[in-house]
């Protein structure tokens, strides 16, 4: 990964923004959550239009995430900041990269590139029940400073996702069912 920074010029050592990823609040956006989507980016590699899209994917991986905390809500901004002003030079594919982190704020992408990023790191909604109640697990760690208005505010984003996700609506039906008779 080093040497991608490099070869962007983006001069950040590559173990400090490893360490941002393992910070002690970060419950599931935390280094298996990066882990996850550079394999998922790697297994779609063949998929991008070149390899400067598959390596602005990897970027956007390693940044869309560097800065959180759970009880901010412009994380993505601050992400997307630090992740320029790590960068010596500022062209287009900068910029990309920038709004690619920016739309993971709503998941609405401004790109094709940037939907398929979006796909990436929202997959996490597409699997089994086992994987969602470990994602679920996480998220209410990372925002039990919420207390009981974490339970309201996590099942209407869950409850949201039915329709965008209307082939996985039985293990979201049943993980909005756990969050209903567990918190």
């Amino acid at each position: 990964m080093q040497e991608l920074l490099d070869k962007w010029n983006i001069k950040l050592n590559y173990n400090i923004l490893l360490s941002m990823w393992n910070e002690s609040h970060r419950a599931y956006h935390n280094q298996n959550h990066l882990l996850d989507l550079i394999n998922q980016i790697n297994e779609n590699k063949s998929k991008f239009e070149s390899h400067k899209d598959y390596e602005k994917m990897v970027l956007c991986a390693l940044f869309h995430d560097c800065v959180y905390d759970p009880m901010r809500n412009d994380n993505e901004e601050k992400s997307a900041e630090f992740f320029v002003n790590c960068c010596q030079e500022k062209n287009q594919d900068i910029l990309d990269i920038k709004q690619m982190i920016l739309d993971t704020k709503t998941h609405e992408a401004t790109t094709p590139l940037s939907e398929k990023f979006n796909q990436l790191d929202m997959n996490i909604v597409e699997r089994d029940f086992d994987q969602l109640l470990e994602w679920e697990t996480g998220i209410r760690e990372e925002y039990k400073a919420y207390g009981d208005m974490y339970k309201m505010g996590r099942l209407q984003f869950l409850e949201s996702l039915l329709d965008k996700y209307p082939h996985n609506t039985e293990n979201l039906l049943k993980l909005i069912d756990w969050v209903k008779t567990n918190y």
